[in-house]
């Protein structure tokens, strides 16, 4: 038994530096795992807190509600994506740092043939290095988070990710686009604050543009009393008035303030019930005026 239990001693210590580093990275693994746990449930917790306050089960939910919290659940959801590269390059980091000690490495030199090579690779990593900051200031100034809707250059979509150096986005045709952070230079954000739908109502230039105005707001008022689009919208409709003369037609401007990203939806409906009433009161669009037909002589 004693014989046993040596050569058991024997084994470890040959092999002790490779179960030390199984053990380092079965611990860099577990407290990845946790630390990622307990940044999920506090985000959750956040996000759990706003949606009781205002009394809804969904995020959507929270850009129609009185009082606007969507912002800080996608906030709290963007830094939360943020925080888990973060944990996760640290951990990675120190577990390599940990495993090259227990190799016998010799750090100290390691780390200034490093400082050398990185000053070599300095100008070809610079594009790194601006990823990584603007993407932090990105997230700390609050330009876009998890869920806004952005215009980034060409590209209109959802963000879906928002990582240390590369942002994802998916365009309404599905397409997911990866944007380098650095590559951001003017960044449009449809989902802060508050949006305005605008509405141009074209008719024949000769139509009554009295009656024209009276029925487009007549409608919005309509829309705004109705269930579905009444938290939707935070102002009254406001007519511009003429907007444009071309030959013979005339175009009107109507606009109408609503909660963010929901402008569109309010645009469609509001256009919608503007032709719809036109019909009933025998108001053409531009559209549908008929057009002369010409024939020989």
């Amino acid at each position: 038994m004693a014989e046993f239990w040596a050569a058991v001693a024997d084994f470890f210590e040959q092999y002790q530096v490779l179960f030390r580093i199984l053990l380092i990275i079965a611990a860099a693994l577990f407290a990845n795992w946790l630390l990622r746990l307990i940044l999920h449930r506090a985000v959750h917790g956040v996000v759990r807190g706003v949606k009781r306050a205002n009394q809804v089960d969904a995020t959507q939910e929270l850009l129609a509600a009185p009082q606007l919290k969507a912002r800080a659940v996608q906030r709290t959801r963007t830094l939360g994506t943020v925080g888990r590269h973060v944990i996760s390059w640290t951990i990675a980091v120190i577990a390599v740092i940990l495993i090259l000690s227990q190799l016998g490495v010799n750090l100290a030199a390691l780390l200034t043939s490093a400082g050398i090579v990185a000053a070599g690779l300095a100008f070809g990593a610079q594009n790194i290095v601006k990823d990584i900051l603007n993407g932090i200031f990105m997230v700390f100034e609050d330009q876009l988070g998890v869920g806004d809707m952005v215009t980034i250059d060409q590209i209109t979509g959802t963000v879906e990710d928002v990582g240390i150096r590369v942002t994802k986005v998916r365009a309404f045709d599905g397409t997911l686009w990866f944007i380098r952070n650095g590559e951001i230079l003017t960044l449009g954000n449809v989902s802060q604050g508050w949006g305005r739908a605008i509405i141009d109502i074209t008719v024949d230039a000769e139509a009554d543009l009295d009656a024209v105005e009276r029925v487009a707001l007549e409608s919005a008022r309509d829309l705004i009393e109705s269930p579905e689009f009444a938290r939707r919208v935070t102002g009254g409709p406001e007519m511009l008035g003429l907007e444009s003369v071309f030959g013979d037609r005339a175009t009107l401007r109507l606009t109408l303030r609503t909660r963010p990203e929901a402008q569109f939806a309010v645009q469609r409906e509001l256009r919608a019930k503007i032709k719809k009433r036109f019909g009933q009161l025998g108001i053409q669009l531009a559209a549908e005026i008929p057009k002369p037909s010409g024939g020989a002589a």
